[in-house]
């Protein structure tokens, strides 16, 4: 039954592929497109089993810490901890100390104000870089044809996303139907 309901979810994702568009492949066979479409299909079924195995695991694993409170305990014994040694005091105190240190050493070397006009000149000078790439016709052939590239990869990207979406939808219930697992 639940491969049944598998076989449905592929067969009605595999009538997606069609908005994949192959009109710049030409010569591309059209079994060469079948064996994508199956690639494509089994990766989406396998990142989603993944994805709900996973995300049961997670579930599971708050379930015994919620039943057992090692998270609460820990957190308990650390805060215990830290009252009696003052451990966060110590650190918080040896921050500001540092931190009023570096200001003393900053006073007198004035390296914060030699630091921004260091920081002023570098970015005038990639402004100036900037605006000669900006006009250069190689760079913006380069980039219509990067556009281009990337617009087809957020496509395939997005239709592989809508499946993978429905395949984890469809093995959260097949594990949520199997029933709650027994914590110990």
């Amino acid at each position: 039954m639940q491969q049944l309901m598998v076989h449905e979810v592929t067969s009605r994702s595999s009538t997606s592929t069609a908005e994949l568009e192959y009109s710049s492949e030409a010569n591309v066979s059209p079994n060469s497109r079948v064996y994508v479409s199956k690639a494509h299909d089994v990766m989406t079924n396998v990142i989603a089993k993944g994805s709900a195995m996973r995300q049961d695991a997670v579930n599971k694993a708050k379930a015994f810490d919620e039943k057992h409170q090692f998270r609460a305990n820990a957190s308990a014994r650390i805060n215990s901890f830290d009252k009696r040694v003052g451990l966060s005091e110590k650190i918080n105190n040896g921050i500001s100390i540092v931190n009023e240190r570096v200001k003393s050493v900053d006073q007198i070397l004035h390296v914060s104000h030699k630091t921004m006009a260091a920081l002023l000149a570098a970015e005038r000078k990639l402004n100036d870089t900037g605006s000669a790439v900006k006009t250069n016709r190689y760079v913006s052939a380069g980039t219509s044809s990067l556009n281009g590239a990337f617009s087809k990869v957020a496509k395939a990207g997005h239709v592989a996303g809508s499946r993978t979406r429905e395949k984890f939808q469809l093995a959260m219930s097949n594990l949520t139907a199997k029933g709650p697992a027994v914590v110990a």
